[in-house]
């Protein structure tokens, strides 16, 4: 079988039973509250209706664009399952709960509430034995991808742990192979091998510069057997991550980084977010935010409303970055970090930057392109200089625009940085973040730094 066609059927065998479960449990979970709390007010009756039913489909089908369901696949975490699973039941009840308030002026908080801890718990539950049937499943020996390695080099030995179902090597010399690791039998016998078992994958780690002929037979012979092939480069020295292989001049290459938001639509989607959300909250928000936080700041502090600090911008260039003032004015504002007990901070400056209100000023840098909502956060000019000297990969970082919240940022990552290793834990999740951006994803670090700001992060200080 193909691997594509094979990944295909086990998306459709998996993903879409688990979709329509999914609904189905939603919309049970619906009614029964409806006859468990018959207690709605009168202006919520609406929700009881049939075509409320209409927008929670909706709903769904909004957040299984948004949110998949990856559950079926291999070495997935508890944790994960059950982001996933509250993910999912709050982006349904999202556009659940507004599309009932705008179409028919109805809010009926308590009964949505409920659904929406009862959806998550019934769900997770759900995808923990709908994983259970499908590990089951692969016990017995159904939707595996049996794979083979034909020769030995340090790539194919890190290889073989990660495969779906290692059948074994194919080589010269069993005395390399470590202990236990079968041997299928030897290279010359390799296409016959191949084309009298039940093989998925072949990862190919022989020199071709050495036997050039043969591997194009083993090519042939795959590709007559309906089996992938994979070449497994010896490639020490180079960074262990995934690359991406094109063909320049007839010659193949390999990109060291790929980045989404290189692609010009997908910079064009994230630019236009930006200035749809900035703009309205600069219009509908800011304003009375300025007013409040002016007032608070005039009578705690002497000095200006606004902060302005130079951080180290997209691809490294310079740019202002606004904040609410919430220290005194000082000398070490460019160079030191606040801390925990910082006194340098006055008592409505602390408020401000538990509830993070001191950063809302960035919605102008949002505005004006020089920041976006979600990115790494910007650091001072000197701490650039420091780090990229101390942490490989730093500057990568700056390969996307920084943001008002981040991937580090809702992970942990938040805060005064005491230690080196603190700092690269940051920067790891930065790039993951330049290499993983999706529109989805953006959303649910949005999603995430709201129930962070109303849970209280311990690092916003």
């Amino acid at each position: 079988m193909n691997n594509s066609t094979f990944r295909n059927k086990e998306t459709l065998i998996y993903r879409l039973p688990a979709a329509i479960l999914d609904l189905l449990l939603m919309i049970a979970v619906y009614k029964l509250m409806l006859l468990a709390f018959p207690v709605l007010v009168e202006a919520d009756k609406v929700i009881a209706s049939k075509r409320s039913v209409y927008f929670l489909i909706v709903g769904h089908l909004v957040a299984c664009i948004f949110v998949p369901v990856r559950f079926y696949q291999r070495k997935l975490s508890l944790r994960a399952v059950f982001q996933n699973s509250f993910f999912h039941c709050l982006v349904c009840l999202g556009v659940f709960a507004v599309s009932i308030d705008q179409l028919f002026h109805a809010f009926a908080g308590r009964f949505y509430q409920l659904w929406g801890i009862v959806s998550t718990i019934l769900l997770w539950i759900q995808h923990l034995i709908y994983m259970q049937i499908v590990s089951v499943a692969r016990r017995y020996g159904r939707n595996k991808i049996h794979t083979v390695i034909i020769g030995i080099n340090d790539n194919a030995l890190r290889l073989h742990s990660y495969s779906y179902r290692f059948l074994g090597f194919i080589a010269d010399d069993s005395s390399l192979l470590p202990g236990q690791t079968p041997c299928l039998c030897s290279i010359a016998d390799a296409m016959e091998y191949l084309s009298s078992n039940k093989v998925h994958e072949v990862y190919c780690a022989i020199d071709p510069r050495q036997e050039p002929s043969l591997i194009v037979n083993l090519i042939r012979c795959c590709e007559d057997n309906f089996i992938d092939f994979f070449f497994v480069p010896a490639m020490e020295g180079y960074p262990k991550r995934t690359m991406t292989c094109l063909e320049q001049g007839g010659v193949n290459v390999f990109k060291l980084r790929d980045e989404p938001l290189e692609n010009p639509v997908n910079s064009a989607i994230k630019r236009l977010f930006d200035i749809l959300v900035s703009g309205v909250m600069l219009v509908c928000i800011y304003p009375f935010v300025w007013l409040f936080v002016a007032i608070g700041t005039s009578l705690t502090s002497p000095g200006p409303i606004l902060f302005r600090q130079k951080r180290t911008g997209y691809k490294g260039h310079p740019f202002t970055m606004l904040k609410f003032r919430s220290m005194k004015v000082n000398d070490q504002a460019n160079t030191l970090q606040a801390t925990r007990d910082d006194a340098r901070k006055t008592r409505f400056g602390n408020f401000l930057r538990r509830t993070s209100i001191d950063e809302i000023p960035q919605l102008v840098n949002v505005f004006k392109g020089e920041m976006s909502l979600v990115g790494p956060r910007p650091h001072m000019e000197a701490h650039t200089r420091q780090y990229s000297a101390q942490i490989d990969e730093y500057l990568v970082r700056h390969m996307v625009k920084p943001g008002l919240t981040g991937w580090a940022q809702v992970n942990g990552c938040r805060g005064e940085t005491r230690t080196i290793d603190q700092m690269a834990d940051r920067v790891s999740h930065d790039i993951w973040y330049v290499e993983h951006w999706s529109f989805s994803l953006d959303l649910k670090i949005i999603a995430m730094t709201f129930i962070q700001i109303i849970r209280g992060d311990k690092q916003a200080y």
